[in-house]
This record gives structure tokens, sequence and C-alpha cells, in this order.
């Protein structure tokens, strides 16, 4: 038992080092753009660009899982994502930045379909929403570790460092991966061969799920996007409003694995999904008309917390374990999808109605359709279940 905790924690670690990634392009900004004469709509292109390879990535890493080990698969990706940071660190030039924001994106599509699975292994049938709440919180806690300390090294030693230190975090994870993990009993023996293909009725029930995970990312980041704005369009300093809107992350950090913990023990999790966003989306329709800012922002982080690791928890039960690698990869292609866009029609929204308050709105629409999609994969469930596992 006690086996699987310390998995989780080194998962949890590779999952913090890709979130640190992450966040090296917006902490550096200031110094790319003085570098590199940069816009400010490039520094977005860039920040953009590491979720771009996971469109094209996911599934393949999900089909690769049948062929070879996990642990093999996972320290190929974190390679590929120091790899990145290193060629960022070291260029000096704009194509450098891509090249390397390109590597380090496929580094963590890789390495996000195989964490998934690796938690979904080690935990099937033991606190599985407990397990997924941290592993989920660990990302936004490494964007937050960025937030306080690559700024700083920014100024302080020159933005190359930046880079370099996400180099460091990854190369850190990936000691321990080498050193210490190791992966659950496969549910199926390797052959190593790839088969390709998943189940029609699978799929569809991985896509259901995987829209339902799409639109709650989508729905946290356009909450963290464009809040600031609308605050200051309220009437706040700049610096007030990126304080308030931060506490989605901070409150999160802490909230998410802890209601996680809650859910599981009281085995509600249909039920936390859906009252979690219908909260949601009142509380961001409150926040949209400027209804005590201050007081609806934490409001939202604890109300959206509470759905994080039911709605991951349902990756699990969308295929058999024989297709998890596959189904997994499904899963994260949809969200790659949607996280890519959806930042584009909250701007498309904003430019059309000239409203701060538009891509509010639309994110409270996203959390009312992560309600929407739980509850019509319950209904597949009954109507449409998928068949059991073979023995």
């Amino acid at each position: 038992m006690a086996t699987r905790w310390w998995m989780l924690f080194v998962i949890v670690l590779l999952r913090l080092a890709m979130g640190y990634q992450f966040q090296t392009i917006a902490s550096s900004s200031t110094h790319l753009v003085e570098n590199f004469a940069l816009s400010y709509a490039e520094i977005g292109t860039l920040i953009g660009f590491l979720l771009l390879p996971g469109i094209v990535f996911s599934v393949p890493s999900g089909l690769v899982t049948r062929a070879l080990a996990d642990r093999t698969l996972l320290l190929i990706g974190c390679m590929v994502m120091i790899a990145g940071s290193l060629v960022i660190g070291l260029g000096e030039s704009v194509s450098a930045l891509y090249t390397g924001r390109l590597l380090s994106g496929i580094g963590g599509a890789i390495s996000t379909v195989i964490l998934t699975k690796m938690v979904t292994d080690w935990f099937a049938g033991y606190r599985m929403i407990t397990a997924m709440a941290i592993m989920s919180a660990a990302w936004p806690g490494g964007v937050g570790l960025g937030l306080v300390s690559q700024g700083q090294i920014a100024d302080i030693w020159g933005w190359p460092w930046v880079m370099h230190a996400a180099s460091l975090v990854s190369g850190f994870a990936f000691v321990l991966t080498v050193l210490f993990y190791r992966d659950a009993e496969r549910p199926e023996s390797g052959n190593g061969q790839i088969r390709f293909g998943l189940p029609y009725r699978e799929f569809v029930h991985m896509s259901i799920v995987g829209l339902s995970w799409t639109m709650l990312n989508a729905c946290l980041i356009l909450i963290v996007s464009y809040t600031p704005d609308h605050l200051i369009a309220g009437g706040y300093d700049p610096e007030t409003a990126r304080r308030i809107t931060s506490m989605v992350l901070w409150i999160g950090i802490f909230a998410i694995p802890l209601s996680g913990r809650v859910v599981e023990h009281f085995g509600l999790v249909t039920s936390s999904i859906v009252l979690s966003m219908a909260a949601t989306g009142l509380l961001m329709l409150l926040l949209a008309g400027n209804m005590f800012p201050q007081f609806m922002v934490p409001a939202i982080a604890v109300a959206f917390s509470i759905s994080v690791g039911s709605a991951m928890s349902l990756s699990a039960q969308a295929v058999r374990s024989v297709n998890r690698g596959p189904g997994l990869g499904i899963f994260y292609t949809w969200n790659y999808i949607g996280m890519a866009t959806a930042p584009v029609l909250a701007g498309w929204s904003r430019d059309l109605t000239g409203d701060t308050a538009a891509p509010i709105l639309l994110s409270a629409l996203l959390a009312f359709g992560v309600l929407g999609a739980t509850l019509l994969f319950r209904l597949l469930q009954i109507a449409w279940p998928i068949p059991a596992e073979e023995t």
C-alpha cells in the first residue's frame, strides 16, 4: 500500500515540473520582448505553442503504451521536455524560442498521457479520486512556484536561467523516476507490438469524458486569463486585480486534493460534479455582473476545486483497463483541442461585444457544459455500457 503513495509522490513531482515549465515564457515575457523585439501577441503565441503538440501526440503516446513500459515512455517525454528548455535557454534567436517550446510541448504531451495512466494503474479500485486530485493539483502548483520564483531569476541572472531552472526541476524529477519509479502490473502482457484502434463504444464514452474534462480545464483557463481585465474595468487597480485572480490557483492547490478525499470518502462522484459545476457557473454569472468580485473569485475557486478529482477519475470508467493507454490518448486529444480553441473563442467574444464580461460568461457556459456532459456519460453507462473486463 505504501508503494503506490511513493509512486504518486514521484508522479506529482513530474507534474509539478510540467507546470513550472509552462510558466517560463510568461515569467520571462518582459525580457523576451526587450531582447527579441517580440510583441505581446507573439508572447501569447509562444505560451500556447506548448499545448499544440498534444493534439498530434496524445493518441500515439497512448497507443505506444501497448508495446513499451510506461516508465520508459515517461523518461523519453521528460528528456524531450528538458531538451526543449535547453534549446530556449541556449538559443539566441526567435526560431530557437519556437523550436524549444515545440519540443517542450511534445515532451509534455507524452508525459501527460503516461502520468494519468500511471495513477490509474496504481490506484484503480483504491482512492482513485484522491490520487487524481493530488496529481491534478500539482500542475497549478508548478505554475504557482514559477510565479513566485521565475521573475526574480530573470531579473537577477537573466531570462535564460529561467529556462535552465526549468531544466533542473525536470532533471530532478527525471532522476527520481530513474531511481525509484516502477510500473504497476500491466493489465495485459506486452508483446512488443502496437495494436491500433479503440472499440467504437469505448471511443464514444471516452470522448464524452474527455469533452467534460476539456470544458472544465478551459473554464479554469478563461477564469485566470480574463478575470483581471474584467476587474480592472470594474475599477480595481491592475495589481489588486491580478492578486484577486491568483487566488483561483492558490486555493486550488489545497482545495483540490482535500475536496477529492472528502468526495471519495462519501462516494458522491456524480453529485459532486453536478453541484460543483452548477455553483461555479452561477458564481461566474455573478462575477460577470460585478457582484462582490473579491468574494466571488475565492468562492469560485472552492466550488470549482470540488469537481476536479471526480471529473478526472471518470476516465478510468470510460474504457477497459486493456485499452487505458489509447483511451487516455483520446481523452487528452480533446483536452488539447479545447485548450487551444477556448481562449480564441473568448477573445472573439470580447472583440464582438466589447464587453470584458463576455469571456466570463463563456466560462460559465463551459461550467454548465461539464455538468451536462457528466450526466450524459452516466446515461450512456446505463443505456450502452462498456463490456466487462475479460478474465
